[in-house]
């Protein structure tokens, strides 16, 4: 799945380097359940690769059994994320990330098929965070890489959060709508 990205800036390049303070400004600017102070981010940074994905690349396919082993932070450009009901329909955009985004973090922790598709909607420029670096950076950095795993815990947790208030806002107005459906619901076993 990686070699879906358009095109990998080599680790030591001058232009890896002119994209260091911009990830960890990006980095720097996650919400606060990733925790890292200053050096973490410049010491997380060297970790990173940048990446460029040309517009309309879908460069995570969702349930593509070829998993995308990675965690990406969107420096430039707009991802949108889609989801379809079945494969090969097309697919709905649920969200459109935005840089400064993490994308791919349910990748990194299991190795079910992406449940969601990322589609450049323009060119994008990404730091990526490969499975080898992460498993590196655990072994190398044992607290930043806690402190990482615990921020990408957190927010998978808020992600849980967020899609069980969206269900229950749409059990309530399924219900609503379909007033037949609740009475059922609520009537005595035969």
């Amino acid at each position: 799945m990686l070699s879906l990205l358009r095109r990998h800036i080599a680790p030591k390049s001058p232009e890896l380097r002119r994209w260091t303070p911009r990830i960890v400004e990006a980095l720097l600017g996650l919400p606060a359940w990733i925790r890292l102070d200053a050096a973490d981010a410049k010491r997380l940074a060297r970790y990173m690769q940048v990446q460029r994905i040309a517009v309309g690349t879908a460069f995570i396919r969702q349930d593509d059994p070829a998993r995308f082993d990675g965690l990406l932070l969107l420096l430039d450009g707009d991802v949108g994320i889609e989801r379809s009901a079945a494969p090969h329909a097309d697919g709905l955009v649920v969200s459109l990330a935005r840089p400064g985004a993490l994308l791919g973090e349910m990748g990194l922790l299991n190795d079910a098929p992406p449940s969601a598709s990322c589609i450049a909607h323009s060119d994008v420029v990404v730091a990526l965070l490969p499975r080898d670096a992460l498993e590196r950076l655990v072994r190398e950095r044992p607290l930043l890489g806690a402190k990482l795993a615990l921020g990408i815990a957190s927010r998978l947790a808020e992600k849980l959060r967020t899609t069980s208030t969206k269900l229950s806002t749409l059990s309530q107005v399924t219900a609503a709508m379909h007033p037949s459906l609740e009475a059922q619901r609520r009537a005595p076993p035969h």
